[in-house]
């Protein structure tokens, strides 16, 4: 299924193969014959870089840019809605750890869904390993969804794609023996859990996604029932969208007036992944702006809700609040537990669903925990 129209595009691509194999990220046979074969430059037509510049296949001054881009491991920005990132061509390092958490067995009929379409990649390399019958795709975005069927048929590849709110899945596939969500949730959609497969064990049906800045996967243990784990290290992925556009940065509220108060949070902290995993759990969807030190490091940082609720970190060490209540210190006990507990990463971090709620919990069940917003 090799339809490379650009000069060394095989070579580039296996070299990007290899570099995955030596960094630990792709240990699998059967997804590094996927990675090898199926051509991600096809389905990355072009991008935009960090200043909102298009680069693409198609304009001569920048071709070698996009080629050489489309061949690292990097994520690249491929589509944008009022001047805002709303989809993009995943990490390939990280496509491949989700993938090999997916736990697909071969021959076995295994039917995936995946939420978020976006370029269509990653459904050619699930259709690689399962066959193309086997795999369901759902975008909210139209113009995704008609882009990513094209690539696929230009590459080989007739999954069912399909224009849905990912939130809701796609009942007409299903059970899924996995699911496996290309965009952030801040809670696990119940509609996923209904849809999976019954089973026992690995039998059992399993959904890998990331669930505030790591990944998760969760094993349904009855009717409305899933447990699991975080996996090590981060995953930063654009928010589930439930309607075309949606997911775009709300505006910065008015800054507080007056003098702030002392903070046990330290401005540090607010640089270290795991606390932040932390924070994307127990308040999701922040946004931050910081100012930087000489060192690089922010020095200063405000940040709010989209409830209106904002705080400003001063360097000094102070901190100042505005809006309906104190997000400041939502962040301060989270840090309190973060600091008393040694500092976790988010693989120490589990998961619990039950009809009508849903926590993560740190070390076991009976540890601390955090009630999550269940989503419709």
């Amino acid at each position: 299924m090799n339809t490379d129209p650009a000069p060394d595009a095989d070579a580039a691509r296996a070299r990007l193969v290899r570099s995955l194999v030596a960094a630990g990220d792709l240990t699998d046979p059967a997804w590094r014959a996927a990675f090898e074969s199926v051509p991600r430059h096809l389905f990355v037509p072009c991008f935009y870089d960090h200043a909102g510049r298009k680069v693409s296949a198609d304009d001569a001054t920048t071709r070698a840019e996009w080629f050489e881009a489309v061949h690292e491991d990097r994520s690249l920005v491929t589509h944008r809605t009022d001047g805002a990132a709303t989809s993009s061509s995943s990490q390939p390092s990280l496509m491949a750890t989700m993938l090999e958490a997916l736990r697909v067995t071969d021959g076995a009929g295994m039917n995936v869904l995946e939420i978020g379409s976006g370029t269509g990649y990653n459904a050619a390399l699930l259709s690689h390993r399962l066959g193309s019958r086997h795999v369901t795709t759902v975008d909210t975005e139209p113009e995704l969804v008609h882009a990513a069927r094209a690539r696929l048929a230009q590459a080989g590849y007739s999954p069912r794609v399909v224009l849905a709110d990912g939130a809701q899945g796609h009942t007409e596939s299903a059970p899924y023996s996995r699911i496996i969500a290309t965009c952030r949730i801040n809670s696990v959609p119940v509609e996923w859990i209904r849809q999976l497969a019954d089973g026992t064990g690995d039998d059992a049906g399993q959904i890998v996604a990331p669930l505030g800045n790591a990944l998760v996967r969760i094993r349904r243990t009855g009717s409305l029932e899933a447990d699991g784990r975080f996996l090590p290290g981060g995953a930063f992925f654009m928010p589930l969208r439930r309607t075309a556009g949606d997911g775009i940065p709300a505006r910065r509220p008015d800054l507080p007036t007056g003098e702030g108060r002392p903070t046990a949070l330290p401005v540090a902290a607010i640089a270290d992944n795991a606390f932040r995993f932390l924070v994307s759990v127990i308040e999701p969807g922040l946004t931050w702006q910081y100012d930087l030190g000489q060192d690089s490091k922010p020095a200063a940082a405000r940040v709010w809700s989209a409830d209106g609720s904002l705080a400003c970190l001063q360097s000094g060490g102070t901190v100042s609040e505005t809006g309906p209540r104190s997000l400041w210190s939502r962040l301060e006990e989270a840090y309190r537990v973060f600091t008393e507990h040694a500092e976790p990463g988010p693989d120490r971090y589990g998961f619990t669903l039950t009809a009508g709620t849903q926590r993560v919990w740190l070390d076991t069940p009976g540890g601390p925990s955090w009630p999550l917003r269940a989503a419709p």
